[in-house]
Parts: structure tokens; C-alpha cells; sequence
């Protein structure tokens, strides 16, 4: 947490506040187009839906949005140990600690993915189009979410609004199984309340979650073989050259399954998609023991 990532961050997220734009004046103004005019209605429906149906913390959170280039917001850098499924942790005062480092410049983030790398570390960047902070300022939707379809929009607006409703310190991997379980729960309440069961939103939402599951299983069973070498006999030298084998197999399983895996492939790409694939049965089986 130096100095210059410090400045950089405040900077990038400036940006973002000194570029937001009101949602209800953006929506009102005859020079907005109707496509981005839909999108926005859509963003002010979920934030209602959020705040009243589904008692989510009331904020002034994404009442606003933001011009963005590209589909990415951030990029996220992930490290785990290189023969073990352990995250490395990144500390920051009094934020506390997380499995990842955000960083507005792709290449910035790259650059201390490489670092780590050579630290002796696996490590991995992705991108992220939205994140909620506990800032007082409220935060500004970005437009990076505006090319999504209904159901997905609405599944991510609510699970950042989750992070604003209960947010743990040092526990991220709870904090974004909640966020996870309420996004996934809520936009598919919000879909048949506004759309209807049968409607092309629903539809659609749903068709992408079954593709979603397709690589969801495959990184589990990518995860159970990892585990199983890791904790196994063999030496450090036998387990990382066995290791090859099983993510060369992860490679072909999802050539076949019709799927994708992120590349180059390793102990962080797993421990980062399984962030944001928990196992949701815990959160299912709680939700209907107190009556839904």
C-alpha cells in the first residue's frame, strides 16, 4: 500500500465522481438516446426494487453514473501459493486485508502480477466492471455496466449493493459469497416481479447463468484434483510437474464442455473464480429455515 498506489487510486476513483452524471436528469433529457434512456430506467427500478423489497441498506449508491472507456473498470490482481490453494493477502491500513489488489491501469496490474511471479507466487489479472467502496461519497454506476442484458445488470447492481448492507472486515470470501447469494436471489425475483416468468429477460438471464454453472463445475473438479496433489506425498518438484498434467486436462475438458478457462491457467485463476462462485446451498437452506 505505498504512496503512488495510494494516489493513483484516490485519482481513478476521483475521476469517476468528478465525471457522474445524475441518473434521473440524464433519463429526463431529450438528448439522451433511448437505448441508454432504457438502461438507466432499467438502474433506477433495481435500486428501488433493492432498497424496498428486498430491505437492502438504503444508500445514495449508484443514483449516479459515469462514462467509462471499455468494459472493464478495474483489474484485479490475484497471488496464491504456488503448491497450496492458499490466497496470498494484500493488507492495507485500516481497510483491512483482501485476496486482491485493484489497480485502474491494466498495465500497472500486470506489472505487479509479474512481480509476484517472480516472488515465487502464481498470479493472475482480471477485470471487474463495477465495486462498491464504504466511502461516505456515494459511488456512480459505471457505464461499463450499461451493455449488460436486464438479468445481469440487475444480478451485479444488487450484489454491490449487498456489499453496502454487510460487509465483514477481513473476510472477503464470506462478504462476497453473501453479495453473491442475494445478487443471484434478488435479480431473479426482480426479473419475474418487473418481466414475468415466461419473458426474454428471464430467459435470457437464466441461459446465461447454465453457461456460467458449465464452467462453474469444471473449476470445482479443477480444484478437488488440485487439493488432492497438493495434500498428496509426493515432493514439491513431482507435484508441480503433475501439476501440468491437470491443468492441461482442464484444458481439454473445457475445449469439450464448451466453456473457457483463463489463461495461463493456475492456482490463482481458481482461487479467484471460486471468489465468485460459491457454494450457495448453505445460504439456500438458512434463506428458507426462517420462512424466506
Amino acid at each position: 500500500c505505498s504512496p503512488a498506489y495510494v494516489a493513483r487510486s484516490a485519482s481513478g476513483h476521483a475521476g469517476l465522481l468528478w465525471r457522474r452524471r445524475p441518473l434521473v436528469k440524464t433519463i429526463a433529457d431529450p438528448k439522451t438516446s433511448p437505448e441508454l434512456r432504457k438502461k438507466l430506467e432499467l438502474v433506477v427500478a433495481v435500486r428501488r426494487y433493492a432498497f424496498d423489497q428486498l430491505a437492502l441498506k438504503s444508500s445514495r449508491d449508484y443514483e449516479t453514473w459515469t462514462p467509462v472507456k471499455g468494459a472493464v473498470l478495474t483489474w484485479l490482481v490475484f497471488a496464491s501459493e504456488r503448491l497450496q490453494l492458499r490466497s496470498h493477502e494484500f493488507r492495507f491500513p485500516l481497510a483491512g486485508s483482501f485476496p486482491y489488489k485493484g489497480h485502474f491501469r491494466k498495465d500497472l496490474a500486470e506489472r505487479e502480477a509479474a512481480a509476484l511471479e517472480r516472488e515465487g507466487y502464481d498470479a493472475a489479472v482480471s477485470g471487474s466492471a463495477a465495486y462498491n467502496t464504504p466511502l461516505p461519497i456515494s459511488d456512480p454506476l459505471p457505464s461499463s455496466l450499461l451493455s449488460y442484458d436486464a438479468g445481469a445488470l440487475a444480478e451485479t447492481l444488487i450484489h454491490e449493493l449487498a456489499h453496502g448492507t454487510l460487509y465483514v472486515k477481513n473476510r472477503t470470501e464470506f462478504d462476497e459469497a453473501v453479495a453473491t447469494w442475494i445478487g443471484l436471489r434478488g435479480a431473479e425475483a426482480f426479473l419475474r416481479e418487473r418481466f414475468g416468468e415466461d419473458s426474454l429477460e428471464m430467459k435470457e438471464w437464466r441461459e446465461g447463468l447454465a453457461g456460467r454453472k458449465l464452467g462453474d463445475d469444471l473449476y470445482r473438479e479443477l480444484k478437488d484434483m488440485l487439493t488432492a496433489l497438493y495434500e498428496g506425498p509426493e515432493g514439491a518438484a513431482e507435484k508441480l510437474e503433475k501439476r501440468k498434467a491437470i491443468f492441461e486436462w482442464a484444458r481439454r475438458q473445457a475445449a469439450s464442455r464448451g466453456v473457457s478457462v483463463a489463461e495461463p491457467l493456475n492456482n490463482a485463476v481458481v482461487l479467484a473464480h471460486g471468489l465468485y462462485a460459491p457454494d450457495l446451498a448453505p445460504f439456500d437452506a438458512l434463506f428458507e429455515k426462517n420462512g424466506r
